[in-house]
């Protein structure tokens, strides 16, 4: 017998022409449904292909209709640690109603309607990705007998697949499975549209009813059209760091999910209001009427709290995400190589990650200004006076978050100078060492820093950086890496017995402030204490300075006074770390 070669024509003609490579029973979303081996096969082609959560989450979901409510109370905690928790593996798309309530309250405690109205609010989150991992599939080339992997069958385990289980009608209606094969881009559905510009208002409106305006509503007609457009831009660069770099850091294994969650926090929930934001001002249509109950709806209530507190949580971060991000390229030229390609991209827009990852505060920054330009172009009395009232409360959010940016690069800044400190300079002064040699700075509040020169005598000066804290003025000497705490003295002879030392530390209660008549830039500390009043004279760098330094420090005198003594501060921690102890805090 010859042998036949896999090019020659017989062989060819040795084919079956009659096989049909397209399993009909992949051709019907509603088919896959009514054969429980198939759906088996079509999850382990998600598995394989796709990320699996949202239609797991999805089958997941449909259980909780048959269950009692014992069973709805047990299998709810298994489903939030599932998908909904932060730190689950196949954590999911989640509505920020939810998000919002499962940040307040624990799972477990939840009614059994709100467990299932939350259940069935995350379902139908699923069905846009579903949708996007359905639509474009052919057929799927897995033959039946295929194994599944034992991961897949842990995972399949839970959710039963039978002849009972039905995905609900309505929200995947019989969609075909053929089309191109998708890419392995991790896009969510709803961004797509956002790398095509927004349609321009003038050009969908018609001729008569544009000609029909007025000077003025044409104006203020721009001017809402640019707060659309702008938000159309901010939620697609916001999008970029989820898809371009979040994502595939995750995927690459660059980085884990824990660091994730801390350089972009809150990201997933902060888009999520950004798109809902979107499509309901779009819902005016291109000539907006009235727009102000919808912009108070928006920035104030329930709805502005939430906004407030996610953007308060990923702006406070960024100072630090970006200095560890830079730490990461210095140290890891395979992280390095990553962020430079993917800056590369397209979508970046000609941006570095430095630069993209402050948008959302930018953002913040525009809307007041934003609204006010409407509320200027408004005629009507009711709708002006709503949206000057939403350009208040996006004032009170900005000033928020402000606060808690200060806050933040306070505390970073007090860690810095805790890694740093000596205080071995506080021997001389026994009382003080066993007193502050465990000083921690940052679990003080910071309320203001800055150099000063310490006129110790009038031969002798010292430059200092001055720490202002809830109840401690601090003076600080670099030296080389350090900063230093020291004792000094007006004399050689105090020096050598420990007497009438001079503490670098002073304690606010008991401090008040007199001017220096011979100079303006110069002001006097006096400080009372068990040795005897202790006289400190600071020079400011300018007038304005001095005047700075003086008023903030009668603030915090009189604010002690009002308190008294502050508990150690640590809500900068928690601001960073989420109040769990984060191993990604900047403590190290």
């Amino acid at each position: 017998m010859s042998i036949i070669g896999a090019e020659d024509e017989d062989f060819e003609n040795d084919l079956d022409p009659t096989v049909d490579d397209h399993s009909s029973h992949f051709t019907s979303i509603e088919l896959v449904k009514s054969r429980p081996t198939h759906l088996l096969v079509f999850l382990q082609h998600v598995i394989l292909q796709f990320d699996c959560s949202s239609l797991l989450c999805y089958l997941h979901a449909d259980l909780f209709k048959n269950l009692s409510t014992k069973e709805t109370k047990k299998q709810f905690v298994e489903f939030y640690n599932s998908f909904l928790d932060k730190g689950a593996i196949l954590r999911v798309q989640i509505p920020h109603n939810v998000s919002f309530e499962l940040d307040r309250t624990r799972p477990d405690l939840l009614s059994e309607e709100q467990q299932r109205k939350f259940v069935q609010d995350v379902q139908l989150a699923q069905a846009p990705e579903i949708l996007f991992i359905l639509s474009p599939i052919p057929f799927i080339p897995i033959p039946l007998y295929l194994p599944l992997s034992s991961s897949s069958v842990f995972l399949l385990s839970s959710i039963s697949v039978d002849e009972g289980v039905l995905l609900p009608e309505g929200v995947l209606p019989g969609l075909s499975l053929s089309g191109p094969t998708p890419q392995q881009e991790e896009q969510d559905p709803r961004l797509l549209e956002l790398e095509q510009d927004p349609p321009n208002w003038r050009e969908h409106t018609p001729p008569d009813t544009l000609k029909d305006l007025s000077k003025k509503e044409t104006k203020r007609q721009e001017v809402i059209n640019e707060l659309f457009a702008t938000e159309h831009a901010h939620v697609r660069m916001l999008s970029v760091l989820q898809t371009v770099f979040w994502k595939p850091l995750e995927r690459e294994e660059l980085m884990t999910a824990t660091e994730l969650a801390t350089i972009f926090p809150s990201l997933d929930e902060i888009i999520d209001m950004h798109c809902e934001y979107g499509p309901t001002l779009r819902q005016h249509n291109f000539i907006v009427k009235a727009i102000g109950t919808t912009l108070l709806n928006r920035f104030g209530g329930t709805e502005g709290e939430w906004f407030q507190k996610l953007t308060s949580r990923f702006c406070s971060h960024q100072t630090w995400a970006l200095e560890q991000l830079k730490m990461r390229q210095k140290k890891d030229p395979r992280f390095n190589s990553f962020i430079l390609e993917a800056e590369s991209r397209p979508q970046c827009r000609r941006l570095q990650l430095k630069d993209i990852i402050p948008t959302e505060m930018q953002r913040l920054t525009k809307y007041p200004l934003l609204l006010e330009n409407i509320a200027k172009c408004t005629e009507d009395t009711l709708e002006k006076e709503s949206i000057q009232q939403s350009a208040e409360c996006c004032r009170k959010i900005l000033n928020h978050v402000n606060e808690e940016v200060k806050q933040m690069e306070n505390l970073l800044t007090l860690k810095d100078y805790q890694r740093r400190l000596d205080t071995s300079g506080l021997k001389p002064s026994n009382e003080l060492y066993l007193e502050y040699k465990y000083l921690d700075l940052a679990q003080r509040r910071m309320i203001y820093e800055g150099p000063l020169t310490w006129r110790v005598t009038k031969e002798k000066t010292l430059e200092v950086q001055c720490v202002l804290l809830g109840d401690l003025l601090v003076l600080l000497q670099k030296q080389d890496d350090k900063m230093v705490l020291k004792c000094q003295s007006k004399s050689n002879i105090a020096v050598q017995e420990g007497k009438q030392m001079l503490s670098p530390i002073i304690k606010l209660d008991s401090a008040f402030l007199r001017e220096v008549a011979t100079d303006r830039k110069a002001f006097y500390v006096i400080f009372t204490w068990d040795s005897g009043a202790q006289i400190y004279e600071l020079v400011a760098q300018s007038v304005g300075e001095r005047r700075n330094w003086t008023d903030v420090i009668k603030m915090a005198v009189d604010e002690l006074k009002k308190t008294g003594p502050p508990s150690d501060l640590k809500r900068g921690n928690s601001i960073l770390t989420g109040g769990g102890g984060n191993p990604y805090s900047p403590t190290t």
